[in-house]
């Protein structure tokens, strides 16, 4: 039993040093979105959507230009890393 007791300090210690990575949000011109941290393998946490002046948010995506749009139902956390908001102008 001690060794499971050790076991289990030894991972949460482990745990408690690791903040996760961190997931930046980069509004391209709508209000400002924290970053924040999660864990290897996680799901993204979807913070709530930016606003821009005379656009509608279309969602974030992995790259600049938003092209390739971050799958929130089944795309992961594996890295640092920076998404992108998609914009559309409203007619």
């Amino acid at each position: 039993i001690i060794g499971c007791i050790l076991v289990i300090i030894v991972f949460l210690a482990i745990d408690l040093q690791n903040p996760g990575f961190t997931i930046s949000f980069d509004s391209k011109g709508g209000t400002d979105v924290p970053a924040h941290n999660q864990m290897y393998g996680e799901h993204l946490e979807v913070p709530e959507p930016p606003t821009r002046e005379g656009y509608a948010f279309t969602g974030w995506y992995v790259d600049h230009a938003c092209f390739d749009p971050w799958d929130v139902e089944n795309d992961i956390i594996e890295a640092d890393m920076t998404l992108y908001a998609g914009w559309e102008k409203n007619e």
